[in-house]
C-alpha cells in the first residue's frame, strides 16, 4: 500500500510507503501544473491531476512518471473523482461540474450549480453526487446528469464528506462551522460551531470518532460519532489541511502546509507516530 500526496507549490507528487512510513520518491511535474487535488486510476495505473492555475486536466502515467495526456477545460479546477468510465471535475470559475470520458478525456457534459463549487462527494449506492457551494448543497443524479434537489444553508460551504452508515452529509464551511444534513430529506440536522476554519472531514467508524482539520485553530477537532458532540482536539504544531484515514482505521494521515510534511497519528491514542517531510504545501492525501 502507498500513500500519495499532492504538493501544490513544489508542483510534485510524493509517494510514501505505508508499512515503513518512509518517503519513496517525489515525482516532479511540469512547471505549469499546480496539483491541489487528484484521483488515482488503479486499473490503468494513472493519476488524474486538475491544475487550478490553467484549467487543464493532466494524466500522469505512474509507472513512467510522465504526463501522457491532457484536456483543456478552463477555469479554476478543484475536486476530481472517477465513477465507472467517467471523470467528474468541479470548476469554481464556471460554477459547474464537468463530466469527461475516462478513456478519451472527451467532454460528456456539464451541470451548472451555485457559486464556487469547491469540493464534492459521491454516494455510490444511491448514484448521487453532493456539491457544496456558497450558501447551498446540490444533489446531482450521476446517471441521468440532472439536479435532483438542493438545500439552502446560508453558509459558505466548501468541503463535504458522506457518513456511509447514517445517511448524513457533513459539510465544512468558511463561516467556521460544520453542518450535518440528512441525506434522505435534505434538511439540516445539526450545526457544530467549535471551529474557526474547518477543511477536510474524515470518519473513524472503528473508534467512533469524526476528525475535522481546522486550518484556523491549527489542530484536528474530534467529534463523538454516536453522541454528536465535541470531545477534544489534536494539536499538530503546524497548519493542517488534508486528512486521510487508513483502510484499517488505525492511522490518521495529515498534511501540514506549514512544515511541508505529512504527520501520522495513532487513532487509538491520538499520539504522533511519525512526521514525513514531503514537498512544499502538501494538500490532498490518498492511501491506496
Amino acid at each position: 500500500m502507498k500513500v500519495y500526496v499532492s504538493n501544490y507549490l513544489s508542483k510534485s507528487i510524493s509517494i510514501i510507503d505505508y508499512d515503513t512510513l518512509t518517503l519513496e520518491k517525489e515525482i516532479k511535474l511540469d512547471e505549469n501544473i499546480y496539483p491541489h487535488h487528484f484521483c488515482i486510476d488503479k486499473e490503468k495505473n494513472r493519476m488524474y491531476l486538475p491544475s487550478s492555475s490553467n484549467g487543464i486536466l493532466y494524466v500522469l502515467d505512474m509507472k513512467n512518471e510522465k504526463i501522457i495526456d491532457s484536456s483543456s477545460i478552463g477555469g479554476s479546477l478543484t475536486q476530481i473523482a472517477m465513477y465507472e468510465e467517467e471523470i467528474f471535475i468541479a470548476n469554481e470559475d464556471s460554477n459547474s461540474i464537468y463530466f469527461l470520458d475516462r478513456n478519451t478525456l472527451d467532454p460528456i457534459g456539464m451541470i451548472c450549480v451555485d457559486d464556487m463549487p469547491h469540493g464534492f462527494c459521491f454516494d455510490l449506492t444511491r448514484k448521487k453526487l453532493y456539491v457544496p457551494c456558497m450558501d447551498s448543497i446540490t444533489c446531482i443524479d450521476i446517471i441521468n446528469k440532472i439536479i435532483e434537489s438542493k438545500i439552502n444553508i446560508n453558509l459558505k460551504a466548501w468541503h463535504v464528506q458522506l457518513d456511509k452508515y447514517k445517511d448524513e452529509i457533513y459539510i465544512s464551511t468558511l463561516d467556521g462551522s460544520v453542518v450535518v444534513v440528512d441525506e434522505n430529506t435534505m434538511t439540516i440536522k445539526r450545526v457544530f460551531e467549535e471551529f474557526l476554519l474547518p477543511v477536510e472531514i474524515s470518519f473513524n467508524y472503528k473508534d467512533k470518532k469524526i476528525y475535522v482539520a481546522d486550518l484556523g485553530y491549527k489542530n484536528i477537532k474530534m467529534l463523538d460519532y454516536n453522541q454528536g458532540k465535541y470531545i477534544g482536539s489534536i494539536d499538530i504544531d503546524g497548519i493542517p489541511q488534508g486528512l486521510e484515514i487508513s483502510p484499517d482505521e488505525e492511522r490518521l494521515f495529515i498534511s501540514d502546509t506549514q512544515k511541508n510534511s505529512v504527520k501520522v497519528y495513532d487513532t487509538l491514542t491520538n499520539q504522533l507516530i511519525k512526521e514525513i517531510k514531503v514537498g512544499k504545501e502538501p494538500t490532498t492525501i490518498i492511501c491506496v
